[in-house]
């Protein structure tokens, strides 16, 4: 990579959809399926016009290009590719050795740190609902592993990512349940809530 190379001041969620177009030529439909199905999980499930404001953004830097595709039984569309300047600017920011601390944002856990001004039932039943959710995730994230694993292709990356959510997904699990127990007794202690299996009586 040339030493002059440099990142231009771009917001990661650019990058983002930069490196989905290092896979391969896209619409801004195939980058929100595509987004959906890789990133989603970990970093960012875009709407469409999110998608079409980093596509301009990223023509106007000239590191996608844009071409217009015709198409005989569908509407035309537009389909992006990443440049050579593009792949290099990619390159450099995934290799940046500067550490960017992730953010954690729960509603879900500020919710639980505010349980004192609720019935610990309701509570409950909110952990039982995210419970639900994280096993469901849970299956979907092994599946994808193992379509990761029979790949024939370089998915190492990727299983690294969907490993990782795994494992958070497991440890969420735990302490759904975990705090489920804890806020059961808790109620029945306090007489605040009648509880069975996790919901209101």
């Amino acid at each position: 990579m040339p030493s002059d190379t440099q990142t231009p001041s771009l917001p990661a969620t650019s990058f983002a959809v930069l490196g989905l177009l290092s896979f391969r030529p896209m619409s801004g439909y195939d980058l929100k399926l595509f987004a959906d199905r890789s990133i989603g999980h970990f970093y960012w499930s875009p709407a469409k016009s999110q998608i079409y404001a980093e596509l301009r953004r990223l023509k106007l830097a000239e590191l996608v290009t844009e071409e217009l595709v015709e198409q005989d039984s569908r509407p035309d569309k537009r389909v992006y590719a990443i440049t050579a300047t593009g792949r290099a600017m990619l390159a450099n920011w995934v290799s940046a050795s500067s550490f960017e601390q992730d953010v954690f944002k729960s509603t879900l856990m500020l919710r639980v740190f505010l349980g004192r001004s609720a019935d610990p039932v309701a509570l409950i039943n909110l952990l039982q609902q995210n419970l639900d959710f994280e096993n469901d995730r849970l299956v979907e994230l092994r599946g994808m592993e193992q379509q990761c694993l029979v790949s024939d292709g370089d998915a190492m990356f990727s299983l690294l990512t969907i490993r990782a959510g795994i494992y958070l997904t497991q440890a969420a699990i735990k302490w759904s349940e975990e705090s489920m127990k804890a806020l059961e007794v808790h109620a029945a202690a306090t007489g605040t809530g009648s509880t069975e299996g996790g919901k209101t009586q």
